[in-house]
């Protein structure tokens, strides 16, 4: 078989190999730094307000610069933006490990999600110049997915048994080996390139602007619980990021290729499945975070346990939730499949709060994450289809960019809030059950949005369409290839 840029063979399924082996390990980052957290924590010192920006540092430097990047390695040329963010993101790991102190492990954390947005758009756009369109693409796409959803899954597991034997900095390391071996073998197996022949304006100005802004407004909400709203610090977060905010507009207005293009707000369906796409991650990675604080820090589990106790959840995302999406859609339609699912989330996530540090696994966390984590796989999806359902095929890859952007913003939000809840109340336990009562209402705002909101998405074409999540696209590929 040849592929549509020439590679041949077995090669193309070498070089396939080689760019999931990455996705795999992108993907791990998450739910593994998860468990890890309350380790570095306390190894470092850390106050929960402080810890939580070894999450969203990661988050906000992904979504502030995969607006700019995708279009970057169009331009530039795909495989020198994989490998040039493969460098970034190894190194980063690396001198992540070696942290000796919570700054700099934040510094490498935001590095790292630089190297992510680098990677991301680059190496799905590799994968689907190798293979033509048709039956190899789809086979070539689902494998794709399949690998992803393991990767959520396998992180658990893996931190879990990281942590407990080699200690929280392992999580970190364990990217280097991944890493070097898809560096060692990308020259000859991967597909060079050497981008488009046009060269458009790129928007770096507003993506700098964008991540500063993001940044700056995190750390206004970790502000709160140490001076409280009225402090000088607060007001002076809120005052920089506003200017910040006005400054982006500016900048925006006059750019030749914005990052955010103004067209895209004349369709009412993408700024509402945006809105979806924002609010379940807020919601439940909050959700994912700060049960596995409580298990570890409250309940006593050690980091092997609390890894097995949120596998199976990890395992109903991928496995069950994430290919009933097609079939439930059809059948209720996307706009009810998205409230229906979303109670069953907020529902999954209300039974944490009748947890106690000594309540029975069966009846606490693993329902819990099992009913949280399908709802909200389901309702998350029904807001990817009700926002690319009506979009023209002009735009789908700055929608799907401004989705992707909306759902790692949702995540660091999520865990920033949830951590400044906490870091308010007297006890840990007391801070914790607060921060699950913020998830519960970022997600019953997220029911209020789809009842709201999705008003023509009960014609999406979901008969027809899939969708492949990954970075800073959702691409959209006919079932008919």
């Amino acid at each position: 078989m040849t592929a549509a840029n020439g590679v041949e063979g077995p090669k193309i399924w070498v070089a396939f190999s080689l760019l999931s082996a990455t996705f795999f390990m992108l993907l791990v980052d998450f739910s593994i730094v998860s468990i890890a957290l309350p380790s570095m924590e306390r190894e470092l010192h850390m106050s929960a307000s402080q810890g939580q920006w070894i999450v969203s540092t990661y988050a906000i430097f992904l979504a502030g610069f995969l607006m700019l990047t995708g279009r970057c390695a169009d331009i530039y040329g795909r495989y020198r933006f994989f490998i040039a963010g493969l460098l970034i993101f190894t190194i980063a790991s690396f001198l992540g490990g070696l942290s000796p102190n919570g700054g700099v492990l934040i510094a490498m954390r935001g590095l790292q999600g630089l190297g992510a947005a680098l990677v991301n758009p680059a190496a799905l756009a590799i994968v689907l110049s190798m293979f033509p369109t048709g039956p190899a693409r789809s086979r070539a796409i689902a494998l794709w997915g399949t690998i992803g959803s393991t990767g959520i899954a396998a992180g658990m597991l893996f931190g879990g048994v990281l942590v407990q034997y080699l200690g929280w900095r392992s999580v970190l390391y364990v990217n280097v080996p991944f890493a070097v071996v898809v560096l060692a073998l990308a020259s000859s197996h991967l597909p060079h390139d050497t981008g488009g022949s046009a060269r458009m304006k790129l928007d770096a100005p507003g993506a700098v602007l964008l991540t500063a802004m993001l940044v700056t407004f995190v750390y206004t909400i970790e502000s709160i619980p140490a001076g409280g709203i009225g402090s000088l610090r607060t007001i002076g977060g809120i005052v920089v990021t506003l200017v910040l905010l006005a400054v982006l507009v500016v900048v925006e207005r006059h750019a030749a290729e914005p990052i955010l293009p103004p067209r895209l707000f004349r369709y009412p369906d993408l700024l509402s499945g945006a809105s979806i796409v924002l609010l379940q991650p807020m919601s439940y990675a909050g959700i994912m975070v700060f049960s596995s604080v409580y298990v570890q820090q409250v309940s006593g589990y050690d980091a092997l346990h609390a890894g097995l106790a949120f596998l199976p959840s990890s395992l109903i995302i991928s496995f069950v939730a994430a290919p009933l999406t097609m079939p439930i859609a059809r059948a209720i339609g996307v706009r009810t499949m998205c409230i229906v699912t979303g109670i069953v989330m907020v529902a999954g996530e209300a039974i944490l709060l009748c947890m106690q540090p000594h309540s029975p696994y069966w009846t606490s966390i693993l329902p819990a994450s099992c009913i949280g984590g399908f709802g909200g796989m389901l309702a998350y999806q029904s807001g990817m289809i009700a926002g690319l359902a009506h979009v023209d095929d002009a735009d789908e890859g700055s929608a799907s960019a401004a989705l992707s952007f909306a759902l790692q913003l949702g995540i660091g939000f999520g865990v920033a809030v949830g951590a400044a809840v906490q870091e308010m109340q007297p006890t840990l336990a007391g801070g914790l059950h607060a921060a699950f009562w913020t998830s519960i209402v970022i997600g019953i705002a997220m029911l209020v949005a789809a009842f709201a909101g999705l008003r023509h998405a009960a014609t999406a074409e979901v008969p027809l369409r899939h969708y492949v999540p990954f970075g800073k696209l959702h691409h959209r590929v006919s079932v008919r290839e």
